[in-house]
């Protein structure tokens, strides 16, 4: 059944409708404000205790039995009224709010009796109340004095003695039966560890405050209550007691479902199962709830420390929760049976951390997609440099080398053509001269490719290789203690070389500084320059060559250019030799 959000306000002005007409009847037979005040706001405060209830745990029957004995709470202050029915129907049925406290005291804090002594509790409870109603229903003989209808149609036998004899059980009966209420509750109470005992406090609370203040009317005398001493008052207070008591536990673990999405929303999707566990203990109450997280390595269950664990309760007050999605184990919980009181709180604390076990789940898969993605950009750029040195192999050892061969061999005939015209011997020195530029533009291709010097030298040495050819004057600022390896060592040159060559082509810069060392564990290369500024990482190849590189290796890249005011290029790559 769907109840519409404005439920809430109907009943509770209905409650106020009904308390109001009931109140006019005590009004007329000159009750004092004192008495009918606190009376009127007695039934309200169930009311409004249940509709709270309501508002927060709508599932829970306990905001319906506390709206129910806020209604019958009024039934009895109609006593006074002039109509006879109307006074004998209040007189007869206006103990009707004590059955409907004992039942939400008895099913709190789930809305049902877990137990059968609860259940015999409750059914005793009905069975007196029906047995007083239908007997001064039908064997009341009411005086004829003001507050009283002065005549009972129903009323069968006018031997007034059965009536006293069943209103005298019921004095002594009643009690009984709230004690039993205090027994149950006190026992539920005494099985339960911390948590199951913060848990049913409110509803001992509630039930010792009911029973204190209906044993004390049974010992006073109704009649005495009611003609205005200090007992009449009791009830009130024991009632609006019970209301804050119930109202106060069902909304306080509402405020726990709460706690625990929010706890553990607050620690995040990649949160450790050690983390995890401290968080549900603290938000439940629980020291002793234990999280075994499924560990498909493994093929069981592990604890918070990693270590195998099997998913059995060490204690008959501890109980275990499977967690799974999809037929999948995920976690279990070993935690407080009294947590199984409260299904909604099991289910949240359920879906919680199903969710967060999940997005751990699905963070270590993405986790280990890119760790696979930036090794495959590792192996790229290693394949790729592995490439690079082989061409400048084959051109060193093959291409050029075989151009050498010929411009010796052209420089040797030249210097046997003595007798030759000299046009010929201008052809000769035209050709050794264009093959010796040659193998420098092989060379420098060579160089560009993989600088031979890098390998066989080291970082240093082809840092001021570069420094040395670069056209505009480089300032070099080296503290490199040891070499870092060959990736990182290929991927610092590399960046080196294309700011200092964006220098040379864009910047319009008369002087370059290059920093390198090493520092908290990475290396660290910093090209500035005095040029123009406005340089753009995200235009042109070089820049966007560096910052690929230096990610493939786990690097970063940072660019300072404003405008007019030069450029600084500053590479980080992590670095285990530092």
């Amino acid at each position: 059944m769907r109840l519409g959000a404005g439920l809430p306000w109907l009943l509770f002005l209905a409650a106020v409708g009904w308390g109001l007409l009931a109140e006019r009847e005590q009004v007329r037979v000159g009750r004092p404000w004192t008495f009918i005040a606190p009376d009127l706001a007695t039934g309200l405060a169930l009311v409004a205790a249940g509709l709270l209830v309501w508002g927060y745990r709508r599932d829970n029957r306990c905001w319906w039995l506390l709206v129910a004995a806020g209604f019958t709470w009024f039934i009895g202050t109609f006593q006074p009224s002039v109509n006879d029915h109307i006074a004998l129907a209040a007189f007869a049925f206006g103990s009707w709010h004590g059955v409907f406290v004992v039942w939400a005291v008895l099913a709190f804090p789930t809305g049902r009796l877990p137990a059968r002594l609860d259940r015999l509790v409750l059914s005793m409870a009905i069975v007196l109340v029906s047995i007083r109603s239908l007997s001064r229903l039908f064997l009341f003989v009411p005086p004829d004095v003001a507050g009283y209808g002065s005549e009972n149609r129903f009323l069968p036998i006018t031997d007034g003695r059965w009536w006293r004899v069943i209103e005298d059980a019921f004095e002594v009966g009643y009690p009984g039966v709230l004690v039993l209420v205090l027994v149950s509750l006190a026992i539920r109470w005494l099985k339960s560890s911390a948590p199951g005992r913060r848990m049913l406090s409110p509803a001992l609370f509630a039930g010792f405050a009911f029973a204190a203040a209906v044993a004390a009317e049974s010992w006073m005398g109704w009649n005495a209550a009611i003609l205005g001493t200090p007992i009449a008052y009791l009830r009130f207070w024991a009632l609006a007691a019970v209301a804050t008591a119930l109202a106060y536990g069902l909304v306080r673990l509402r405020r726990t479902r709460s706690s625990v999405i929010d706890l553990v929303g607050e620690l995040g999707r990649d949160a450790p199962p050690a983390r995890l566990g401290a968080a549900l203990r603290r938000a439940l109450g629980d020291p002793g709830l234990i999280l075994l997280s499924w560990s498909a390595a493994a093929g069981g269950y592990v604890n918070e420390r990693g270590e195998p664990a099997e998913a059995v309760p060490e204690h008959p007050h501890r109980a275990v929760t499977l967690i799974a999605h999809r037929g999948q184990p995920l976690a279990t919980l070993v935690h407080d049976i009294a947590l199984l009181e409260d299904p909604g709180l099991v289910g949240a604390v359920v879906a919680a951390v199903r969710l967060t076990i999940e997005n751990e789940r699905l963070g270590a898969e993405l986790q280990s997609q890119l760790d696979e993605v930036a090794a495959s950009r590792s192996r790229i750029v290693a394949a790729g440099d592995a490439e690079r040195r082989r061409i400048e192999r084959d051109l060193h050892d093959g291409a050029q080398q075989r151009l050498v061969t010929i411009a010796l061999a052209l420089r040797l005939a030249e210097t046997r053509t003595g007798d030759a015209t000299p046009q010929i011997r201008a052809v000769l020195a035209r050709a050794v001269e264009d093959l010796g530029a040659a193998i420098d533009e092989l060379r420098d291709l060579a160089r560009g490719i993989h600088p031979a010097v890098l390998t066989e030298s080291g970082l240093v040495a082809a840092l001021t290789s570069l420094a040395d050819r670069s056209p505009v004057p480089v300032d070099l600022h080296l503290a490199i203690s040891s070499e870092p390896p060959n990736a990182i060592a290929a991927a610092a040159y590399f960046a080196a070389a294309e700011a200092l060559t964006n220098v040379a082509k864009h910047s319009y810069a008369k002087q370059a500084t290059v920093h390198a060392g090493f520092a908290n564990g990475a290396i660290r290369i910093i090209v500035r320059d005095d040029g123009k500024g406005d340089a753009d990482s995200g235009q042109g190849t070089g820049l966007r060559g560096i910052a690929d590189r230096a990610a493939a290796v786990g690097g970063t890249l940072r660019i300072h250019s404003p405008p007019g005011a030069g450029t600084c290029v500053e590479v980080e790559l992590p670095c285990v030799s530092s």
